[in-house]
């Protein structure tokens, strides 16, 4: 366990981040008012999708009205037929330069047209679970399930009930090794941007027509991460659903869905998961954190629970001193230190320490989520609050005072539940 002067630490410096990186005010472009936490004040002025999804998660320990505030920021960018972007840019006249760094020409509509892994329904159901308002559940699950199932319509056109991206920033684990048989092996981030740019071009005369770009087959990946997201959220619409039809509807949806994954994606041989590319859906194997993500699924198999904790106890893959590396030591693509925006290739990341520590609550490996929590808890006392770290050294690399890893705080000390809505 942190000490209590390291756990103080920790939630001390988690809601003074929240605090200083906290936005609100009116946009004219589409005449709403906006509260939510930027990731980074200065690296990420805007709202990302699953940012702000993990950012509503931490703050139902730090402020539960700004944490329903937060979802329903990002709710402003649904659309009618049930898109929602990866990107609202509120205040994107007041930081030109970020808007123009960004990855997509935004034109005029103030939002990006990708996707990021849905884990809108999670913190959709942790916040109302925090706060139970009812009200606020009312206005959010519809989006949600609208998400879901746009995503099922334009995002899985073999209807194996697994969604696929269309570039790799969609998976949120933008430049993972695992992804570079199809970007052309890239040998920076400057060859990533170029690839990027190239692939979007490839993609402008369908653009808005996703079921067009997949049919394309340049980039399109069952990636396991998204689908566990999607699985998850598919999970949590299910419970919170009052329509019988409706959680009798996800609930089928979401056992197709794990089925496919265990089926497609999960190789006995590695113990692991591994994404399906191209219509083919040929496996790339490579051992990264997503590889493990399945392990968030509350009704994995034990056998299967078993081979991937086995990756977590491991010091040749993911057991290094500060865990979990974001990609096995032991594959040759391995980069545990800064590699100036090429990330995602080892270092670790308080999110995705997150959701393994979710995955051994739900399966009662105790041992090894209190000492993921210990270690995630001496990062940020040692680094702080950073957007990712050295696996062996602790170092601290990206944005600082980034805010998605406040979300250690819901590690520390589990789901909010019953409490009455106020400040936390």
């Amino acid at each position: 366990m942190p000490t209590p002067a390291t756990a103080a630490f920790v939630r001390r410096e988690a809601a003074r981040i929240m605090t200083r990186n906290r936005r609100t005010g009116h946009a004219d472009w589409n005449d709403r008012d906006y509260a939510y936490v930027v990731p980074s004040p200065g690296s990420y002025p805007f709202q990302w999708f699953w940012d702000s999804c993990f950012h509503a998660i931490a703050l139902t320990h730090i402020n539960r009205d700004w944490a329903r505030e937060e979802l329903l920021t990002l709710l402003h960018g649904a659309q009618p037929g049930g898109f929602i972007p990866h990107q609202l840019l509120w205040e994107k006249d007041r930081h030109p330069e970020a808007a123009a760094r960004q990855s997509e020409d935004f034109g005029a509509r103030y939002t990006s047209t990708s996707i990021q892994p849905p884990v809108l329904a999670v913190a959709i159901e942790r916040v109302y679970r925090a706060t139970g308002d009812a009200a606020f559940l009312a206005r959010c699950l519809p989006p949600a399930v609208a998400f879901h199932r746009w995503l099922a319509e334009y995002r899985d056109p073999d209807g194996d009930e697994l969604i696929a991206i269309i570039q790799p920033d969609e998976s949120g684990i933008d430049a993972s090794p695992k992804f570079d048989p199809l970007m052309e092996y890239p040998r920076d981030n400057d060859d990533l941007v170029r690839w990027i740019a190239r692939l979007y071009a490839r993609y402008a005369p369908l653009r808005l027509n996703d079921r067009a770009i997949l049919d394309l087959d340049l980039f399109n990946v069952e990636e396991v991460l998204t689908n566990v997201f999607h699985i998850l959220g598919m999970e949590a619409i299910a419970r919170l659903a009052a329509d019988e039809r409706l959680a009798t509807e996800f609930a089928g949806r979401e056992a197709r869905a794990q089925a496919a994954l265990i089926a497609k994606c999960w190789d006995d041989e590695a113990g692991a998961f591994f994404d399906l590319a191209g219509k083919e859906e040929r496996p790339l194997r490579v051992l990264t954190v997503a590889s493990l993500a399945p392990l968030a699924l509350p009704s994995l198999p034990r056998p299967i629970v078993e081979r991937l904790v086995a990756h977590l106890r491991d010091p040749e893959t993911f057991a290094l001193p500060y865990p979990v590396p974001s990609v096995a030591a032991r594959e040759p693509s391995f980069m545990p230190g800064d590699a100036r925006g090429f990330i995602w290739r080892g270092p670790s990341w308080i999110n995705s320490n997150w959701l393994i520590g979710e995955g051994l609550r739900a399966h009662g490996i105790d041992d090894l989520r209190q000492r993921l929590i210990d270690a995630t808890c001496a990062l940020v006392e040692r680094s702080g609050f950073r957007e990712y770290y050295h696996p062996y050294t602790g170092e601290g690399f990206g944005s600082r005072d980034h805010s998605w890893s406040t979300i250690v705080v819901d590690m520390l000390d589990g789901p909010v539940a019953g409490a009455d809505g106020g400040e936390g």
